[in-house]
This record gives C-alpha cells, sequence and structure tokens, in this order.
C-alpha cells in the first residue's frame, strides 16, 4: 500500500443532509429506489476533489501487476494503455479519468492511497450539499458548460470526457468537480433499491452485501435524468464498462 493522501480532497463538514427524491414531481422525475427521503447524519469526511486519472491509476497498476486484469479492462476506448508490459496514459489524456475499472480495482486504488471508497451516503452529500438541489451545481436543466452532457464516443473520441479538474461551472456546493458526467463513479455500498427503508440513518454504509454495487452521478452520454444527485446505478462488482470511474474518500478523523 502507498500511504499517502493527497492534497486534492475537500473537507465535508459532519452534520445532516436529506438523502433521496421525492418522485411525486411535476417532471415525473425519479425512480422508487431514491425514496424515502430521509434525513441522514454523516461525520465529517474528506472526499477527492476530482476523478482519479490515468495517470494515477497507471502507476497503481504497475505496482500491482498480477491483479491489473480484475482491476481494469485495457481497450482503445480506455484512457490508459499498456504497451511491453507497463501502462501508462495515453498521450493527452494524462488528466483524464480513468475509465472502464471495476469495483475492485477502485477499491484497491483506494486502499493503495491509504484512503476508501466514499458511501453512497457520502457521495450525495458531496453532490449536493445541504438544499436538496437536483445537480450538483443547483436546479438548472444541463449543458456543455456544466457537464459533459449528450457526446457520443462514436464522435468525439475522448473528447467525450474533460480533464478532471474542468468546467468550473458545474462543481458541487464544496467545489468538487464531475459529480455530473464524465464517469459514473463506483461507491462502497452493495445495492439494494429498498435500502432507504434502512432505519439507520447515521453514517449508513448500506446492505451487508449483494449482488452489485452502487455507482453515482452519471457518464458523458446519459440525459439530464441519469445525471441527478439523487440518482442510484449499479452493476457487478467485477463487470467493465467504458464508463465506469470513480474518485476516493476517508475520515477526518484518523483511521477509515
Amino acid at each position: 500500500m502507498q500511504n499517502e493522501i493527497s492534497e486534492d480532497m475537500v473537507l465535508v463538514p459532519g452534520g445532516p443532509f436529506t438523502m433521496g427524491f421525492q418522485i411525486d414531481n411535476e417532471r415525473e422525475w425519479g425512480d422508487r429506489d431514491e425514496e424515502p427521503v430521509h434525513q441522514v447524519s454523516l461525520s465529517s469526511y474528506w472526499i477527492d476533489k476530482y476523478e482519479v486519472t490515468s495517470s494515477r491509476f497507471a502507476k497503481f497498476l504497475n505496482e500491482n501487476k498480477e491483479q491489473a486484469s480484475r482491476f481494469i479492462e485495457i481497450t482503445p476506448t480506455v484512457t490508459v494503455q499498456l504497451e511491453n508490459d507497463t501502462h501508462s496514459p495515453r498521450s493527452g489524456l494524462e488528466n483524464y479519468p480513468v475509465n472502464r475499472v471495476s469495483w475492485f480495482g477502485a477499491e484497491a486504488y483506494c486502499k493503495w492511497v491509504g484512503k476508501r471508497l466514499p458511501t453512497e451516503a457520502e457521495w450525495e452529500k458531496a453532490a449536493r450539499g445541504t438544499d436538496q438541489r437536483i445537480f450538483p451545481w443547483g436546479n438548472d436543466f444541463p449543458d456543455n458548460e456544466h457537464v459533459t452532457y449528450r457526446r457520443k464516443m462514436s464522435e468525439k473520441g475522448f473528447k467525450v470526457m474533460e480533464p478532471v479538474d474542468g468546467m468550473n461551472k458545474g462543481v458541487s456546493p464544496y467545489g468538487v468537480h464531475h459529480m455530473a458526467g464524465n464517469v459514473w463513479e463506483w461507491v462502497s455500498d452493495w445495492f439494494d433499491a429498498t435500502a432507504y427503508q434502512d432505519e439507520n440513518r447515521e453514517d449508513p454504509k448500506g446492505p451487508e452485501g449483494g449482488i452489485s454495487k452502487v455507482l453515482r452521478g452519471g457518464n458523458w452520454y446519459y440525459k439530464a435524468y441519469y445525471m441527478r444527485t439523487t440518482y442510484r446505478f449499479n452493476e457487478k462488482p467485477g463487470t467493465f464498462k467504458i464508463w465506469q470511474g470513480f474518485r476516493c474518500a476517508r475520515r477526518a478523523a484518523e483511521g477509515n
């Protein structure tokens, strides 16, 4: 494990916030797994200001070569390449998010840098703050100044994404970039459509087990509905999809 804490993190203060989405609304947005709307209290925590880049993940892969194939699937549309048994970011994409990463790869990387994946509740608070906003930047409908929006890989190639520190107009209330668009982001929780009925409202960590893991935030192609701060997606942890990425977190107090 590489025990280092990046300076590129923001502190999310402890306290309550409202989690979930009321699906009875004018736009008819929302899914049943986003209800009931409930208040959650979280301890203070740090979360990465940016998604993990191809450069940083390539370094991790080179130090964990025996398990690399479990962590990422390299294809021509991945921001990391493999040449002569060495992983490296593709030229010009050094500061772009790593993609096509499994949940196992995301979890292992966060541990390697002395962090962990955020919980689903931590991710949502970092994205929406305490004012129940629909998108990280507020309630205004998405556009390509705020978020990578309705872009096709077949037309734009890697330009469907943006550098992890880009698009300042789309940051969350805490200054976190790309909590909508770019890549879907793995979190630590197992997915359960009825999880919000759980009465544990303090630092919830989700179900003890399951089949799939939660992803949040939408990606470069998805429509506005899926970029909402409350939308819940899920995939099996060993799955590789072109739009899978992540960021890390850690508790504000010592330990993870």
